[in-house]
């Protein structure tokens, strides 16, 4: 698998948090103070001056940068105060079950499976379940073979037919014995410390019933797109978390790296196993779905970002479109089913989450209205797609002075990059969605 499944130089992987100190203080203070004069650069000169002739468009577009100028400003604060909980010393961990449900993975399972067994973690509280779920290719041959390698601490089960994601993962929460049951994904490394990093919030706080882990791209290094989307991965796995934590609601615990209490699941297992959304079964979104589940069911839900795990992504446009839409189709689903319940359970620590759900759920609509009138605006002004594209560039880069302060390497420019690629290729991927919410492929395998 060429050299992806090694690491990539130190330094360039960004897995740590700047050190405290005057330094990091200094930092902060100048990335809250880039973004209000950038962004308020980008306003006074950028794209709304250019509406002059469309009132109630110029209108909508104030109010709706106005809100989103707010909630940017709010999420970086939130975000940049985010701290991790300090990882337990081993006497104090709880039993840990890993589940790893492979679905024609081939010898990358081999890879998910050995960073577990390798992790950092006491050998006689850790177990890992590792589930095929009817492959077609030789991926159970893999699994077998690493627990043939370590009798006893890899239990090897072989579905007989696939039957999804969530339908593996539900036998694997079943079968778990440990006090906190971690899901990792087949296509994904765990690094040394995550294990014991992603349980240690469940194991202090019991008001935790979910913790996601710090997804990184594994084979970032692959080619242009794999770059652009290890910036798509900072901006959702990193920046939005991390101002999500500060108020126990993030919404997806990612199926790349999630740690989950074992007790809170159970409770929760039968409706979330069954789940259906307009009359068809829900295959896709698994784990946005159980963190919702554990979100109405009175639990916590934290960001850990000293639990790493690094993941492939796919290599071309035509698989990073599909696994786009797969996410897109889950969050609308889910944000659809969250909203009624944040409004009738509302209180002070899921106002934030009513927020993000409601801007999730308004963008399509008034994002369209607006991107229609702009393109007609545009036709006869074709200069002023300049002045948009600018500001697009200036609130981009603005978010990206948080990439540096994790990576301290020019790679934060590739968040400049992938926001100019969003903007220009990827605007039809959340309408499509919308449209097409009740497709449950999973697109990708």
């Amino acid at each position: 698998m060429k050299d992806l499944l090694h690491d990539a130089p130190e330094g360039a992987l960004g897995a740590h948090e700047a050190r405290p100190g005057a330094f990091d203080f200094l930092f902060k203070t100048a990335i809250v103070l880039s973004v209000i004069v950038l962004v308020g650069l980008a306003l006074a000169f950028g794209p709304a001056r250019d509406l002059d002739g469309s009132p109630w468009l110029m209108t909508l577009a104030i109010v709706m940068g106005a809100i989103g100028l707010a909630y940017g400003l709010c999420a970086l604060v939130f975000a940049l105060r985010h701290r991790p909980v300090p990882t337990l010393a081993p006497d104090l961990l709880p039993r840990c079950t890993v589940i790893v449900p492979a679905y024609n993975e081939g010898a990358m399972v081999r890879v998910a499976l050995l960073s577990a067994l390798e992790s950092r973690y006491p050998k006689d509280r850790l177990e890992i379940i590792a589930i095929d779920d009817g492959s077609r290719d030789d991926t159970f041959a893999h699994i077998q073979a690493v627990a043939d390698a370590h009798p006893g601490r890899v239990i090897a089960i072989r579905k007989p037919k696939n039957e999804g994601k969530r339908a593996a993962l539900r036998d694997g929460f079943l079968r778990a014995t440990g006090e906190v049951v971690v899901t990792v994904d087949s296509d994904s490394k765990l690094d040394p410390e995550a294990l014991a990093a992603i349980v240690s919030p469940i194991a202090v706080d019991r008001r935790v019933s979910a913790v996601a882990g710090k997804v990184l791209v594994l084979n970032r290094y692959e080619g242009l797109l794999t770059r652009l989307m290890a910036s798509r991965f900072f901006i959702t796995f990193d920046f939005t978390r991390a101002a999500q934590s500060r108020f126990g609601t993030v919404l997806c615990c990612p199926g790349a790296l999630a740690a989950y209490r074992r007790e809170a699941v159970l409770r929760v297992l039968p409706a979330w196993s069954r789940q259906s959304f307009l009359g068809s079964p829900c295959t896709i979104g698994e784990d946005r779905a159980l963190t919702t589940w554990l979100l109405r069911d009175g639990g916590r839900s934290v960001y850990q970002s000293s639990a790493v795990v690094r993941t492939l992504v796919p290599t071309t446009l035509r698989g990073t479109a599909k696994m786009l839409l797969r996410w897109e189709r889950g969050d609308i689903r889910e944000n659809l089913v969250l909203f009624p319940w944040l409004l009738a359970n509302l209180r002070g620590d899921r106002l934030y989450a009513l927020v993000e759900v409601v801007l999730g759920l308004v963008q399509f609509p008034i994002g369209a209205l607006i991107l229609a009138s702009m393109l007609g605006h545009f036709v006869e002004h074709p200069l002023h797609l300049f002045h948009l594209l600018a500001f697009v560039c200036v609130a981009a880069f603005a978010q990206s002075l948080l990439c540096l302060r994790s990576e301290r390497s020019s790679d934060f420019l590739y968040n400049v990059a992938y926001s100019l690629f969003a903007f220009v290729g990827l605007q039809w991927v959340y309408p499509y969605s919308f449209l097409t919410v009740r497709d449950g492929r999973w697109m990708t395998r």
